[in-house]
């Protein structure tokens, strides 16, 4: 492991226990310095989440890095980016970078993209979304679907059967919260 990786490893740590953030941004900075290209992404993350500014006072860099990050075709940048967008409620240009994220097998911005399209009210587009995560193994598309599908319904069979197939035997499924009726689709034709 060379040392942008031990300055990457040691500031996610230190990022993540709180406490000594400003010495987990230095390394986050250094492992960037570096070529540590997954810094980027943590360093933004860190900015937006971690380090108690204003998003006003971060927002120009934090767009910087993940730009570059994408740019680079560092793993979870576009899912990372489009979170960000969808909190300043850029809600085009998250929508876009939840499309790059999962055309490029990032299965974390499924429900991010359905959820976006729900809340403008486009649910049988988030339906398509989460039926495909939900059959590539995605547990939070699958429980949002079963509770909205009827599990007596044909369609439920065999999402439930690709779910499964789709899921590594040694994990077990994980258990989401959400608010009640957050995730209630309209899937009736319009």
């Amino acid at each position: 492991m060379n040392d942008s990786q031990l300055w990457f490893h040691r500031a996610d740590d230190l990022a993540s226990h709180g406490g000594r953030g400003g010495e987990a941004e230095r390394l986050l900075r250094d492992a960037i310095a570096a070529g540590h290209r997954p810094a980027l992404v943590r360093l933004a993350e860190f900015l937006w989440h971690e380090s108690g500014r204003d998003w006003q006072d971060v927002i120009m860099e934090v767009e910087e890095l993940l730009s570059r990050a994408v740019d680079d075709d560092v793993p979870g940048a576009a899912n990372a980016f489009g979170n960000v967008l969808a909190d300043i409620e850029e809600d085009h240009r998250a929508e876009a970078m939840f499309r790059r994220a999962l055309a490029d097998g990032d299965p974390a911005a499924a429900t991010n993209l359905a959820f976006m399209l729900h809340g403008r009210g486009a649910d049988m587009a988030a339906y398509d979304v989460l039926v495909s995560a939900a059959r590539n193994g995605d547990d939070l598309a699958y429980q949002i679907l079963g509770h909205n599908i009827d599990p007596a319904e044909p369609v439920w069979t065999e999402i439930t059967d690709a779910w499964s197939a789709a899921r590594s035997r040694d994990e077990p499924p994980s258990l989401f919260c959400y608010l009640r009726g957050s995730w209630d689709l309209d899937l009736t034709a319009g």
